[in-house]
């Protein structure tokens, strides 16, 4: 675990202008910098070492918050339109909408995690069902279930590569729509022409 107290005290240290919006801003990119490390992790972190970096995160933020307003006391800040107090309420705020922001991201990898296993045992069914009864390539059942090996195998392969990514929930509902209709749309032009295409041959022989 890094000691987020030591980066967050330097940082603050370090900037040219102290004053509690400021610092407000610190905190808000430093928790965003660590929220995005987290969702890019490869391989993907687990829900619980996620919550522990964040909360010793929160908690070096809250020490050098109160450090840093011992050392103001309680004057009111440069605007005028605020006290600290008022200073103190919203950054408690902030500090509990920031500390939400990494859960959701954790509930979305298990929905990808188990859309990606219903995937995997559709697959795994659709070959049992291919080697319980082999396709004579005779008719158009035999590609349809030819067919869906194709597009279900597709579709696992994305649906792992979205896990793996872990994307944003805007580009996961891109990356279904766009390409699950070109596998579909591939899966049954590829059928149909395999299809006329041994048909052909079997004409020509016979």
């Amino acid at each position: 675990m890094s000691d987020y107290y030591a980066l967050i005290s330097n940082g603050i240290t370090a900037l040219d202008i102290k004053t509690s919006e400021a610092r407000r801003e610190y905190y808000d990119r430093a928790r965003a910098i660590m929220a995005d490390h987290c969702r890019k992790a490869d391989p993907p972190l687990s829900e619980a070492f996620i919550e522990d970096e964040r909360q010793a995160l929160d908690d070096a933020i809250s020490k050098v918050e109160a450090d840093a307003m011992r050392s103001e006391g309680t004057a009111p800040i440069p605007n005028g339109l605020q006290t600290q107090s008022d200073s103190s309420e919203r950054y408690v705020r902030n500090t509990t909408v920031e500390a939400s922001s990494i859960k959701p991201d954790a509930k979305l990898q298990r929905q990808r995690r188990l859309a990606f296993g219903g995937f995997l045992i559709l697959y795994a069914l659709w070959i049992g069902d291919l080697f319980y009864e082999w396709p004579t390539l005779s008719n158009w059942y035999d590609w349809f279930r030819l067919g869906g090996v194709i597009f279900l195998g597709a579709m696992t392969i994305l649906s792992y590569f979205i896990v793996l990514k872990n994307w944003s929930a805007e580009q996961e509902e891109r990356a279904y729509i766009v390409w699950a209709s070109i596998i579909f749309v591939g899966t049954v032009l590829a059928s149909g022409a395999l299809y006329f295409t041994f048909k052909w041959f079997a004409t020509i022989q016979s």
